[in-house]
């Protein structure tokens, strides 16, 4: 075998993410070893003059002079007694030198460090020492092939992770093309692939602008529960996941969290697809000024979204369907400062999850608003349906839930079997304020389902609702409308026919502030018992009418509407809360009057 050169040029150096070359003091004695750590040291060297050495001296500048490595070795670790060794390359490997000051900035797993890809070697080293020598703006490339881990992958800061290809889901008999990160059976941490924080990664800056594109993670060999497919704890920013897939983990797919008081800020989630994993899909901790485009959740153990907290945040054209008990679960507390805010979702949609397909219990006083969401199946309940559950549900919320337009459609599952589901479109209990302007709500029980303990509940003029199955259902197509605030119109308001449960107030000032306007038109006013108007005749001159409404500054209008006896002039004396009295100033008028009450407003 032969011997192959390393050294003579700053590119042999690994370029850290965050302190730019790794270099040492110079005349630092440098070992070598065939581990990132512990392991075998090389001690079968040759230095530039042709002497066996077991160890390279650096130069007066902190470089590393010209050797020669072990037969057949082409890549080492390199120590120069730290906490930590770093990746060596022949520099005439497979031919092809390295140019003494150039960049890698695309390193290759398989061509670069060795990794084999063939779904059997653990690539764990491999890669890691791919991530950790890739410089800031770099690539580290996963060419297809299978990639099995033991521990878990570190991304550093402004580094990415570039795959081939991502599959969207497991669909038994789909292609399944050979291409992912699949741990091993004793894999053993708390992520296939980690983010660390300025604290637990040691870095130089604020860890951020991680990128990871077009990557499968495939756990269906792990062993270990509470594996989450991606995991990142602390401050770390600006992350993008792109085209990316996690299947079959154990844990949750993409999991976020606290640490040392910070949690993960400003991420990017394009394309993102959390498949059949043991708990939630997402999990997203207190973490602000998120995008989710075109992500989804499907058949996951827990629920599709669980989402603590996101202020300042959008959630677009995201599906969340089959998953084991919510769809989508807004909860935690998002905070009454100005620094706070709410969520906007849009064109986001639910199918067959086991429970709500949306809950929403979050406190605080930022807006939720959600915009365009349909969902269909939800309620499953392990497919007895029933259960009380709905396709939208808020439950105990304090912010105010802003809802555009939403539908509910019921059904059961693909192949016909199991039970009508949701219950409800929508229910609402115990909010503070819930809005629903408009939407067609099609459930098993009741389209809309007010628990009646809510401070404000407002429901649109535009709310169809329709009970049953997909095919044999009853049309509650024109309920009542109830709004349960102000209802404002520009212009005329016209209504075939009315009618008011409560007081009317006219604000205008104008002489025709009740204008009826039509030839023909009147007042009507309802007579009987206490009522505003009647009928009476007069005794001896007087008469007096029970009426309990009269209060001590009620104006009584009384005429005569048929003369009797010797006319006289009439006059009206009120009694409050009893009644009052109409009086001619004739003893002997016998006419009959009507009389009509008014307040002075």
């Amino acid at each position: 075998m032969a011997r192959f050169t390393f050294g003579s040029g700053i590119a042999d150096w690994v370029v850290r993410p965050s302190d730019g070359l790794w270099g040492v003091a110079p005349g630092a004695t440098i070992t070598f070893w065939d581990a990132p750590s512990g392991g075998t040291q090389y001690t079968d060297l040759v230095d530039a003059g042709g002497t066996p050495v077991t160890e390279i001296v650096a130069t007066e500048t902190g470089l590393l002079p010209s050797f020669q490595g072990p037969d057949g070795v082409t890549l080492m670790w390199a120590s120069a007694g730290g906490t930590s060794r770093v990746w060596l390359r022949a520099r005439d490997a497979d031919g092809a030198a390295i140019k003494p000051g150039s960049v890698r900035d695309w390193l290759n797993v398989k061509e670069d460090y060795g990794a084999k890809g063939d779904n059997a070697t653990d690539d764990t080293l491999a890669i890691q020492a791919a991530l950790d020598d890739c410089p800031m703006g770099g690539i580290v490339y996963l060419p297809v092939g299978g990639y099995r881990t033991s521990a878990p992958l570190t991304i550093p800061p402004a580094v990415t992770l570039l795959g081939t290809h991502a599959n969207l889901m497991t669909v038994p008999n789909l292609a399944d093309p050979y291409c992912y990160i699949k741990p091993l059976p004793t894999f053993e941490g708390t992520a296939v692939i980690l983010f660390l924080d300025q604290i637990n990664g040691g870095y130089g800056t604020i860890s951020a602008e991680h990128r990871i594109i077009t990557v499968m993670i495939d756990g269906q060999d792990l062993a270990a529960p509470g594996v989450d497919g991606i995991r990142a704890a602390g401050n770390i920013q600006n992350v993008q996941l792109r085209d990316v897939t996690v299947r079959q983990v154990t844990g949750a797919g993409i999991h976020t969290e606290m640490n040392g008081g910070k949690f993960p800020y400003s991420w990017r989630l394009q394309r993102v697809m959390c498949d059949n994993t043991g708990w939630h899909g997402f999990a997203v901790e207190v973490m602000t000024d998120i995008s989710l485009m075109d992500c989804q959740a499907i058949g996951c153990g827990a629920n599709g979204f669980e989402i603590a907290n996101a202020a300042n945040s959008h959630a677009v054209g995201c599906r969340s369907e089959w998953n084991d008990n919510y769809g989508w679960h807004i909860t935690g507390d998002w905070a009454v400062g100005t620094g706070s805010g709410g969520m906007l979702f849009s064109g986001c949609s639910t199918d067959r999850n086991g429970f709500n397909g949306w809950l929403i219990d979050a406190t605080g006083n930022a807006p939720l608003q959600f915009e365009n969401i349909e969902t269909r199946r939800d309620g499953r309940n392990g497919g007895a349906g029933g259960g009380g559950y709905a396709g939208f549900a808020c439950v105990g919320a304090t912010t105010p839930v802003i809802v555009g337009l939403l539908t509910c459609y019921p059904g059961v599952d693909d192949d016909g079997t199991q039970e009508n589901s949701p219950a409800y479109g929508f229910r609402a209990t115990g909010c503070t304020y819930v809005s629903v302007d408009a939407g067609f709500l099609h459930a098993d029980t009741a389209g809309w389902s007010d628990a009646g303990d809510n401070t404000i509940l407002r429901r649109g003029l535009n709310i169809a609702e329709r009970v049953g199955t997909t095919d044999v259902f009853v049309d509650q197509l024109a309920p009542p409308a109830d709004v349960g605030g102000n209802l404002n119109v520009a212009g005329y308001l016209a209504a075939a026919s009315g009618q008011s449960g409560g007081v009317w107030n006219i604000w205008d000032a104008s002489a025709k502030a009740l204008n009826l306007g039509s030839a023909g038109g009147g007042i009507a006013i309802k007579e009987g018992a206490n009522a505003r108007m009647g009928v009476a005749v007069l005794v001896g001159g007087t008469v007096t009418v029970a009426n309990t409404s009269v209060t001590a500054t009620t104006r009584v209008a009384a005429f005569r509407q048929a003369p009797g006896g010797a006319l006289g002039h009439l006059s009206a004396e009120v009694d409050a809360g009893v009644g009052f009295t109409i009086d001619s100033s004739s003893a002997t008028d016998t006419s009959t009057v009507v009389w009509v009450l008014f307040e002075p407003a």
